[in-house]
């Protein structure tokens, strides 16, 4: 089974490897997240809130649909 962004805890890193809905990829991309790039999962917001995700220097906060979109190793 694939590992997606909401299996991360905070403060856990991975690498992300693909995007399982392609629909979705456009817009990961465009925001930076693209595949072989580290990931960390710096906060969930509670009850199903946004996803803050610090990729390099760069902070960005992705909805569940989205973090569930990117499987990482």
């Amino acid at each position: 089974m694939d590992k997606n962004v909401l299996h991360l805890k905070n403060g856990e890193e991975a690498t992300v490897v693909r995007f399982a809905d392609h629909g979705m990829a456009c817009k990961l991309l465009t925001i930076g997240i693209i595949p072989d790039s580290r990931i960390k999962m710096i906060r969930k917001a509670p009850f199903g809130g946004a996803y803050c995700l610090k990729l390099g220097n760069t902070f960005v906060a992705v909805r569940a649909d989205e973090a569930r979109s990117i499987i990482i190793k």
